[in-house]
């Protein structure tokens, strides 16, 4: 699959379609590809209403938000040559978490949305 969504992953058969349209929208996301340049309008209109077939608004911005924080963390941690840690090690930060999306959604209201 990694081999796949770094090559043609949209004529791929190994992802479904929901898939394949938030893959598109963490690429456009990654490169910046959501700004127009000259000769080159913004793909993110496009990518949104295919992200809005299969998703709601509030797993748009949980997914975008997962995106920005993986790509803030590559940048971080490759600017700084910081290698990532040992399995052993890493075996000792895993810990579980759920968000229960009626609650983030109350708070994300209550806090900004809609004001």
């Amino acid at each position: 699959m990694l081999e796949a969504v770094d090559g043609d992953y949209p004529t791929s058969n190994l992802f479904s379609s929901d898939e394949k349209a938030a893959l598109r929208w963490a690429e456009i996301v990654t490169l910046k590809l959501y700004q127009s340049v000259p000769g080159r309008p913004s793909q993110s209109p496009d990518a949104m209403a295919e992200l809005k077939k299969y998703f709601t608004s509030e797993q748009i911005v949980e997914l975008t938000i997962v995106i920005g924080h993986n790509n803030f963390w590559n940048r971080f941690t490759d600017s700084l040559e910081i290698d990532m840690e040992s399995d052993e090690l890493q075996e000792k930060f895993k810990k579980s978490t759920s968000v229960n999306i009626d609650d983030y959604t109350d708070f994300m209201k209550d806090c900004w949305w809609n004001r």
